[in-house]
């Protein structure tokens, strides 16, 4: 399936299961007047219609936004789909739809797979550049996620994520606040027994928060792994940093995502607490 296929598909399977307004990936504004700017906008010259996509994606928590973000990527891979910005920038796209916590595997796992193969196509682009290797592990982590882990490790993928994520980090360690790190930390994390490695996890975490010491996902990921270690306090402790962290030190709609995601487990630990 040629890159221009696949944008029309992607944005079909992004529209099917979000809807006007639908779905969990972003909130806010509805589809109106501004539903026609992305029309406008892909005509734009390449350049400017990325500064455009990058716009978007800080606000990409906003339905509208996100819907305008998929649509000008569906444009920019099929007016360039050899384009290394064009195609990292897909991938981090379908990164974001497919980690949203409320997707059912399925949607997790396709559009997972839809952004690891996109960043596959961008390392071909260029191979010496951070953002194609980091994208491709964390799609593919979310794929993996989506089909089991134990499925996706007997179809070999460790491998190839410790490929892409240890490139990622020779290249660039700090990327995306930190992300490599905390990739890592998640991977020793909920790798099965035998091949789990919290103690690992947790260094990885930590080194996270050495890069970005606002980092909120990392917080999360260590609580995690704390409250299956029956760390409980610890875990309660790094959960309610995150819920009274402000928001907008580093990436908006990413830190109000691991809020979320916090606010999710407060009930577990409390029940662990009593």
């Amino acid at each position: 399936m040629n890159l221009l296929t696949v944008a029309v598909v992607l944005v079909l399977s992004v529209d099917a299961a979000t809807g006007p307004g639908g779905g969990n990936v972003g909130a806010g504004a509805g589809v109106g007047a501004g539903a026609r700017e992305p029309a406008a906008a892909s005509g734009l010259p390449l350049p400017a219609l990325m500064a455009r996509i990058d716009d978007l994606h800080r606000r990409r928590d906003d339905h509208q936004a996100f819907s305008d973000e998929q649509r000008l990527v569906q444009a920019a891979l099929a007016r360039a789909p050899n384009d290394y910005g064009v195609l990292w920038r897909s991938a981090r796209f379908y990164f974001w739809a497919s980690d949203d916590p409320g997707l059912a595997k399925e949607q997790r796992s396709r559009w997972g797979k839809d952004g690891w193969d996109i960043a596959e196509h961008a390392i071909a682009q260029n191979p010496n550049d951070v953002a194609g290797y980091y994208w491709a592990a964390v799609c593919m982590g979310n794929y993996a996620l989506g089909l089991g882990v134990v499925k996706a490790l007997s179809l070999g993928m460790e491998g190839k994520f410790r490929e892409r994520l240890g490139r990622a980090e020779a290249l660039n360690d700090g990327y995306e606040w930190g992300g490599v790190e905390t990739a890592w930390g998640r991977f020793f994390d909920k790798l099965p027994w035998p091949k789990r490695d919290r103690k690992q996890g947790e260094e990885h975490l930590r080194r996270a928060l050495t890069i970005n010491p606002a980092a909120l996902r990392a917080r999360v990921y260590l609580a995690v792994s704390y409250m299956d270690s029956e760390r409980v306090p610890e875990a309660k402790r790094l959960l309610d940093e995150v819920a009274a962290a402000p928001v907008g030190r580093y990436d908006a709609p990413e830190e109000r995502r691991a809020k979320a995601l916090a606010a999710g487990l407060a009930a577990e630990v409390y029940a662990k607490l009593k």
